[in-house]
């Protein structure tokens, strides 16, 4: 009898909340939480005018007479809201005049212009500068430059640097239009017509691209709350954290009461035993979406309840629940179900007749407060 009502004591406990406040620093507007690598990658597709200028020459002398067109393919990935990288294949067609000698420093259309392979470093000023927005229509980017250029008319490869500036402008999640200014330096290799003599002269290569953007998968960054809605999260929580404090303290006094009608009980009289088993329940509570028993302390409890169980002629009835904000009605019916279960089997674990336990699931409900807190299964001794 001693043993029953020890075990009684602690079926009359329910669940104990313990928290602390704590002084949290409210995140800044350049903070985004990291993505994985395959987020943030683009291509672009574009067409561009180029103006080739040689060193020492104005670039009055070379417009329009220097200028070509081309086409442009690029790769790219954000790794930051302020640094990615830009893989860049660039086709240029050289003069297009229809029987237009090759000078004035220009690769040759006839002969299939030239080909550049650019690799460059991207650093989004506006979202350094002023923080990572989502909605943000215009973006600037600076970048710096290298690669290596393919003569056709040659046939020779010129190492190249540069600079160049960037700016999109978002139409949807999807796409952006970008225009994009550059001024690539190169070391030489272009063959010129100077005079009726070939030569050969280093080159600087002023080019602009306007083209289309296409970004793959999840191209936007999750950025921190912002300050009100951080101190409203923080508010709610301490407002949970007070309601659980005021039901731990109801839970203690239903257990002092427990344990006062308990020591007044008559220790052989069924009766009075079988009323304080009724008025002990216990909560067995779960994760998201889960019918797994996590925590230890639910454990104790159940073992509590089994040892009361099996002492006495009391049924167990085992309630599953889910909350409701989350989940459809009928899969939350089925893990309402699915815990009751899982607690059924335990209480048979610890040796409690299956034919003593009566399981059932009542779907979604918003009993308790937290919302979470109503992912349980509630088990008495009837």
């Amino acid at each position: 009898m001693k043993k029953l009502m020890i075990a009684l004591a602690f079926a009359g406990l329910g669940t104990a909340a313990n928290a602390q406040t704590t002084s949290i620093e409210t995140p800044s507007k350049y903070t985004v939480a990291t993505n994985s690598f395959w987020s943030n990658w683009y291509i672009q597709v574009g067409v561009d005018m180029s103006l080739q200028n040689p060193y020492g020459k104005d670039f009055a002398d070379v417009f329009p007479n220097g200028k070509s067109f081309g086409a442009n393919l690029a790769i790219g990935k954000w790794f930051t809201p302020g640094i990615g990288v830009r893989g860049k294949v660039n086709w240029e067609n050289g003069l297009l005049q229809a029987n237009r000698p090759h000078n004035f420093w220009t690769a040759d259309g006839d002969k299939g212009g030239y080909l550049g392979i650019y690799f460059d470093t991207q650093f989004n000023l506006s979202n350094l500068f002023c923080g990572y927005n989502e909605n943000r229509v215009w973006n600037l980017i600076a970048y710096p430059r290298m690669g290596v250029i393919r003569n056709y008319e040659n046939g020779n490869y010129t190492p190249a640097l540069g600079v160049g500036l960037e700016n999109t402008w978002k139409v949807s999640k999807l796409v952006n239009i970008y225009l994009d200014a550059a001024y690539t330096f190169t070391t030489g290799g272009y063959s010129v017509v100077d005079n009726d003599r070939s030569s050969t002269h280093t080159n600087g290569i002023l080019s602009v691209d306007l083209g289309v953007q296409f970004n793959l998968g999840k191209s936007n960054w999750t950025k921190a709350v912002s300050v009100d809605a951080y101190n409203a999260l923080a508010a709610s929580s301490e407002e949970a954290l007070a309601k659980l404090r005021s039901d731990l303290d109801a839970e203690r006094r239903r257990n002092k009461d427990l344990q006062a009608q308990l020591a007044k009980a008559p220790k052989n009289t069924a009766a009075a035993t079988q009323t304080v088993i009724a008025s002990a329940a216990s909560s067995v509570f779960f994760n998201i979406n889960s019918s797994k028993i996590v925590s230890k302390k639910d454990l104790i409890n159940l073992e509590a309840v089994a040892a009361a169980a099996k002492n006495s002629n009391a049924k167990v009835v085992v309630t599953g629940t889910a909350d409701s904000k989350t989940g459809s009605s009928a899969y939350n019916q089925k893990l309402s179900e699915a815990r009751a279960k899982a607690v059924a089997d335990e209480l048979v674990n610890l040796g409690v007749s299956r034919d003593k336990i009566e399981v059932k699931g009542i779907g979604g409900v918003n009993d308790v407060t937290p919302y979470n807190l109503n992912r349980r299964a509630i088990v008495e001794l009837r």
